[in-house]
């Protein structure tokens, strides 16, 4: 064989094994890459089923402490938590006796009313309602945390018979009896021709979602969801997210062996919510109208926790009627119109409760190696209703009418 031959041999090794060698690394670089796929997801089943496990969590909760017809549910600003941008537990949901004795915040971690415990984590943030910064006495913006709680098991392969920790979980449950209605079917309505809304008095967000509904009201009975009303013109993100704390798509109350739309939960301390129901009131036929509304609402909004009149300070009202008997404190018999005319009018759309609530579920999945180290993340949501249906030792079956994943953007 000539030495020319034996050099183009040489060459054409060469190229094989580079070629080869290309290929097993080319292989291996396949295999690592899909070895992390497979982790990844098996990380991310993890934490939805650790969401999952927080939303079921939440629910037994909420059965357990709300399901019974003599429960009274609020927000934790009814407590004395004041409205400003570092209030995260305003808009926790909270369960009181018929006595008004309390019986639990429907938050996973829950310590007092303003503690989450030592690892608090936002499920209603900047993506829900905007930037907490922009908080005003006029426009709650409130950010709202819960606690994570630790997912343990008895050993890991690294630590055997020592308890690891390979994950955790939070809930919230927030009380959307105590916001306005977007839509109310006529048929379930409390008092047909009214039901309480968006009133004038409202900021320009708010009021933007007013011109919206009013503007497609022949469609609103094919939303189904809240999120869904961002299709309206001329809804925006941010109008949505103003209008979060203040508006729900149709919470419903449960009366008897049927349910009532155009109902709302006085127990909220929300100025704006106040403002809209004396609006509602002013829209109502021959009444006396309520002058300076927007003084008036923030004046019931602003005194509802500390006041003593129908209710102990810091605690919810028990009855419509204790209620009335606060209301005669902002309008009295001497005022035009007094508190008797306005209760004529809105008490048949005042509860003590709601029975339509919203849970934020969150759930994490940490590498075993390394429990610090988040390897995935899920949020899910689910608007849930309290039914007619009894639950026996329970009171009335609650079921989650909506469900959906939340991105973090949505947060």
């Amino acid at each position: 064989m000539s030495r020319r031959t034996c050099g183009f041999a040489l060459v054409i090794t060469l190229v094989l094994l580079a070629l080869l060698v290309l290929a097993v690394f080319a292989l291996s670089a396949l295999t690592k890459v899909g070895s992390e796929m497979a982790s990844a997801s098996v990380y991310q089943t993890q934490a939805r089923q650790n969401a999952a496990l927080a939303l079921g969590v939440a629910l037994g909760e909420l059965q357990r402490h709300a399901g019974d017809d003599t429960r009274i549910t609020g927000m934790a600003g009814i407590t004395g938590v004041a409205g400003n941008q570092n209030a995260t537990t305003r808009y926790w949901c909270g369960v009181w006796r018929e006595d008004g004795s309390f019986v639990a915040w429907l938050t996973s971690g829950a310590v007092n009313a303003t503690s989450a415990g030592p690892d608090p984590i936002e499920l209603i943030g900047q993506g829900s309602v905007g930037a907490a910064s922009s908080t005003s006495a006029n426009l709650e913006k409130e950010h709202v945390i819960a606690g994570r709680v630790p997912i343990m098991v008895p050993d890991s392969p690294g630590s055997p018979g020592v308890p690891t920790k390979v994950g955790s979980y939070a809930y919230l449950v927030t009380d959307e009896g105590t916001k306005l209605g977007a839509y109310a079917p006529t048929e379930q309505r409390a008092v047909t021709t009214t039901a309480p809304a968006i009133g004038s008095s409202m900021l320009t967000n708010q009021l933007r979602l007013k011109t919206a509904l009013e503007a497609n009201a022949a469609v609103l009975p094919s939303v189904l969801a809240y999120e869904q009303l961002g299709l309206l013109s001329p809804v925006t993100p941010s109008v949505l997210q103003d209008c979060f704390h203040y508006v729900s798509l149709t919470p419903r109350a449960v009366a008897g062996p049927q349910y009532r739309s155009g109902m709302i939960n006085l127990n909220t301390s929300s100025t704006l919510v106040w403002r809209s129901l004396l609006d509602t009131y002013n829209t109502m036929p021959a009444v006396t109208p309520v002058l300076n509304v927007a003084n008036r609402g923030n004046l019931i909004g602003n005194n509802f926790a500390a006041t003593n009149s129908g209710k102990a300070p810091n605690a919810p009202f028990t009855s419509v009627l204790g209620f009335a008997a606060y209301l005669a404190t902002v309008f009295p018999l001497t005022s035009s119109p007094d508190f008797t005319q306005i209760m004529a009018a809105l008490g048949p759309m005042l509860t003590i409760r709601s029975d339509t609530f919203r849970i934020r579920a969150y759930g994490e999945a940490l590498n075993p190696a390394d429990p610090a180290r988040i390897e995935a993340t899920a949020y899910s949501e689910a608007i849930v209703q309290r039914t007619p249906d009894p639950m026996p030792g329970f009171g009335r079956r609650f079921v989650i009418t909506q469900f959906r994943w939340l991105g973090p953007d949505d947060i």
